[in-house]
């Protein structure tokens, strides 16, 4: 039986009154809810079955039971003013009003959720973050921030709020930058149109249609100088005369050279005063701030053409703000924030603020998608007969070529009739009016997915042919029919105990499909127009593309189908079009992807979490944005964060809850004379120590490196203490290391080999209590005086990958030969099957490979006496350097623990931002010197 969703709707509509009429605030139980639905039943006076009365109950549920995590805020100056909190009462929240009503009454959203947006992340924090539109400025400023939301889940719904308020305000010219996709900026216009405008600016020859929050002849009071049909053209006129009255203007752009050109040399030309400055306040929001706006250029005084002409647009108002939104801001916290003085140089890091949004308990995102822990988690299927390589065995695989026309995989057809059901089961819930998509995306090749659409359209009209004339309510005559009969299956496999039986979906199940379309969406001029009208659902499957994987929303998303090999974690989270809100069928949605995807999505999840847990601690300690650091974790081996190019001002950081079956070195040493004198100090004095108290300080087997064997834990934790270490070799981390030691009760670390390299020149020798053996020799180090950064290892690393070899002995009858080569077989598994091909013998094994895979040795502390040397223009540093050093070895060390599969052991590695390391070594140092 299928719900008439007018019925419902009269319910709700009593439920609301009493609602209003009671001034019930809190968020409602499901006891309440339940009351409220029982006593307007009776005042009704109507009957109404099961299935509508659970229709109700989750439109109450959605609008009612509804509740947002809180969003946090780092800022440049916690004292400064809240200029807003002291207009808001003199302002008239004309545009504000209008969009609210607009959607909650149009758009359905939630009113607890909007008052959340309205009341807390605008008005407290956007809007006072912001310059005052009303102060006046002797010279130009600029004020810069990035807000932080999640992927598809109401940004744009929030920045157009944030226009509305801020016009309200007094902020008279908007400046709406979108990717670089004329679907997507179209889009964007269409939403601002009705959401800020009240005009379809497209219609301008019969005066503009009104569309939004411009029906019902509400007045309009602002005007895009773009339009549906197209991007910024350059009419003068309309310009000139934009900017010379009383009404809002805005412009919805993408980030093309030619766009900001022209915009630019325009408004200066137009409306600037002799400064070249324009005295009006501006707002410029950067939608998808992390794709194509980041200057990836090595040189700050040379950046990219997009980054650069931003900066310059913004730099023409004398009152600018710069907002960066994003769902993954990874590219823009390893943004250098050292800029220079002048606006136009400045890059765009977000030097004033930066605001995480708060989250929508109905949000449905990575989390509780692809946890294993996740409610959403059974929603999820694995795509198992596709193959990640040609040589898999599977016709259809991910790096295919663009001519590629192959057997697509079977799984493909599954997911299509899964969409068929979907719809059948929204039209039975009386979403009839509702838009519903299906995405494909599994490859980027225009050629290749205008192939998948002629196979999806075979598969749909011998559905569309089964399913008209051969589907009935005499079950076993339909399942003689092989498409009805997996259909079937399908049904059983996913919505079987969904509320409907076989029957009803018989009923309904050719009116929801028929209508379907097929198109390829994608950023080629041969792209399909993807346009979902007012009054009727639009059903379409997608199949793209560039189109789908960054700022397109699908509307009703319910089916995806997505196998692509991109690993990076921006680009992956911006395909997953199917996060967001999933309302009256939150249980139909479906997803299909690789394993391995799913995997690198749950990793994603975490690291954004922590990204935000991270925030949180950054606001308890009052840190600006350009002081406190920022890290993104970043685990797999095979994710990266962001694209190479924009994380040039990124590092490694590293943090362990413990360090068994891992080594970790000193790649960079800190570069003063007199530390590194106190470090060789500190460990000349340990071994004559260790040797007055009777340890062996011998060549290991009479003919190896000097080693002390069998040290007390306590000795190694008291001297990796005294040990001064550059913060850029953040993985030794000396007090992180000494509480790992002192916390770790485990019998496999109770005692230390320590062991010192040797060099091959017998010209550069160190004496250590009579032993005496050649330096260690690094050339072509790299200077930092600044920083006092000194990089010594080749590729960030110190030591080479045999080093760990030393210190392995006979155990438990087998030889320590024995012991490496079985070290060497459980490594050379590991490598093939992560790599899927074979480990050949010009292969190297890693340092890893002697401590990751080896349980009966003894934790090895390496210690590299050096001699160092530097080529160019850093010659002259180096040679005052070692001036200074007197001949004393500069000191690196390397640390290894045997695997123990008895003991936790967790090492979380992040990628962190220039700031980051920073502000850890200062507080450290802070905490130091308040003991003393």
């Amino acid at each position: 039986m299928s719900v008439d969703i007018e019925r419902v709707a009269i319910l709700v509509g009593f439920i609301d009154r009493l609602i209003q009429m009671r001034k019930i605030e809190n968020q409602l139980d499901e006891n309440m809810v339940s009351s409220l639905i029982d006593e307007s039943l009776s005042i009704a006076g109507a009957q109404y079955p099961d299935e509508e009365i659970e229709a109700v109950k989750r439109d109450i549920t959605w609008k009612y039971q509804i509740y947002s995590t809180p969003g946090q805020s780092i800022l440049a100056d916690y004292n400064d003013e809240n200029w807003y909190d002291d207009a808001k009462n003199e302002i008239t929240p004309v545009f504000w009003t209008r969009y609210k009503d607009y959607l909650i009454d149009k758009k359905h959203f939630s009113p607890s959720v909007i008052s959340t947006l309205g009341d807390e992340t605008l008005d407290q924090k956007l809007m006072n973050y912001i310059l005052n539109p009303q102060s006046s400025h002797p010279d130009a400023i600029l004020k810069r921030g990035l807000i932080i939301g999640d992927v598809q889940s109401g940004k744009t719904s929030t920045y157009i709020g944030f226009i509305c308020k801020a016009a309200d305000a007094g902020y008279r010219v908007f400046i709406l930058l979108t990717g670089t996709i004329e679907s997507l900026r179209r889009q964007t216009q269409e939403r601002v149109e009705e959401g800020f405008v009240g005009i379809d600016m497209s219609a301008s020859a019969t005066g503009g249609k009104r569309v939004g929050v411009g029906e019902d002849n509400k007045p309009i009071l602002a005007m895009a100088l773009t339009s549906r049909a197209g991007d910024f053209a350059g009419d003068s006129n309309k310009i000139a005369v934009a900017l010379s009255d009383k009404n809002a203007v805005v412009f919805v752009i993408k980030k093309q050279k030619d766009v900001l050109t022209k915009l630019r040399d325009w408004l200066v030309s137009l409306n600037a005063d002799p400064s070249g400055k324009i005295d009006i306040p501006m707002l410029m929001i950067d939608d998808e701030a992390d794709n194509a706006s980041i200057n990836t250029s090595k040189s700050k005084e040379d950046p990219t053409t997009i980054n650069k002409l931003i900066r310059e647009l913004a730099s023409i108002f004398k009152t600018a703000n710069y907002v960066g939104f994003t769902a993954t801001p990874f590219a823009n916290v390893f943004i250098d924030p050292e800029t220079t003085e002048k606006m136009e140089t400045q890059d765009l890091f977000p030097e004033d603020f930066i605001v995480s949004l708060p989250t929508p308990s109905n949000y449905i995102g990575p989390t509780r998608i692809f946890s294993p822990n996740g409610e959403f988690h059974s929603q999820l299927r694995y795509i198992e007969d596709a193959g990640r390589e040609e040589e898999d065995g599977f016709s259809f695989y991910f790096k295919h070529k663009k001519e590629w026309e192959g057997d697509l995989p079977d799984s493909l057809t599954d997911a299509i009739y899964t969409f068929y059901l979907a719809n059948a089961l929204r039209d039975l819930r009386g979403d009839l009016k509702d838009h519903r998509s299906m995405l494909i995306n599994i490859s980027r090749f225009v050629k290749v997915q205008k192939f998948i659409k002629s196979e999806v359209d075979a598969i749909h009209t011998r559905a569309y042919t089964s399913i008209k004339y051969n589907l009935s309510h005499n079950f076993s005559e339909s399942m003689k029919d092989p498409v009805l009969k997996r259909i079937y299956e399908n049904w059983e496999r996913e919505y079987s105990l969904i509320g409907f039986d076989w029957d009803d979906i018989v009923d309904v199940l050719f009116q929801s499909m028929e209508r379907i379309q097929i198109k390829v969406v994608n950023s080629s001029k041969s792209s399909e127009k993807l346009e979902y009208p007012k009054n009727e659902s639009l059903r379409v499957i997608a199949i793209g593309g560039l189109a789908l994987s960054r700022g397109l929303t699908l509307e009703g998303l319910v089916v995806s189908y997505f196998y692509r090999n991109t690993c990076t974690y921006d680009v992956l989270m911006q395909m997953g079009r199917w996060f967001g809100y999933r309302k009256n069928y939150e249980d139909l949605f479906r997803i299909w992807t690789h394993e391995a995807s799913a995997r690198w999505y749950a990793e994603i999840a975490e690291a954004t979490d922590r990204l935000k847990a991270d925030m949180d601690r950054m606001r308890d300690l009052k840190r600006r944005p350009r002081d406190f650091g920022i890290r993104v974790r970043n685990d797999s081996d095979e994710l990266n964060i962001t694209a190479h190019n924009k994380m040039r001002n990124a590092k490694n950081e590293y943090e362990y809850s413990s360090y068994f079956g891992g080594i970790i070195e000193t790649p960079y040493l800190i570069f003063d004379a007199e530390i590194q004198k106190s470090n060789f100090k500190v460990t000349k004095s340990l071994v004559s120590k260790l040797v007055a108290q009777g340890y062996s300080f011998e060549r290991e087997n009479g003919k190896g490196h000097y080693i002390i064997p069998k040290i007390p834990k306590a000795i190694i934790t008291e001297y990796i203490r005294r040990l001064k270490i550059s913060k850029y070799s953040s993985d030794f981390d000396t007090r992180q290391i000494a509480d790992f030691l002192e916390s770790t009760i485990d019998n496999s670390i109770k005692y230390f080999d320590m062991a010192f390299m040797e060099g091959k020149d017998s010209s550069r020798f160190v004496d250590i209590e009579g032993r005496v053996f050649p330096k260690v020799f690094r050339d072509k180090c790299v200077i930092n005086s600044e920083s006092k950064r000194l990089g010594i290892g080749q590729r960030g690393r110190l030591g080479g990958p045999g080093d760990g070899r030393i210190g392995i002995v006979d155990y438990d009858g087998s030889s320590a030969e024995s012991i490496i080569e079985e070290a060497k077989r459980l490594y050379r598994i590991d490598y093939e099957r992560e790599h899927g091909d074979e480990f050949t013998d010009n292969k190297t094994y890693p340092s890893r490979t002697w401590f990751k895979y080896i349980e009966k040795r003894r934790p090895l502390l390496l210690v590299y006496l050096m001699d160092i040397d530097a080529e160019g223009n850093q010659k002259p540093h180096m040679d005052q350097f070692k001036t200074q050093m007197n001949d004393i070895p500069v000191v690196g060390f390397a640390l290894g623990f045997p695997r123990n599969d008895n003991a936790a052991k967790h090492a979380t590695k992040y990628k962190a931002n220039k700031i980051y390391n920073w502000f850890e070594q200062d507080d450290i140092l802070a905490e130091s010197e308040e003991e003393e």
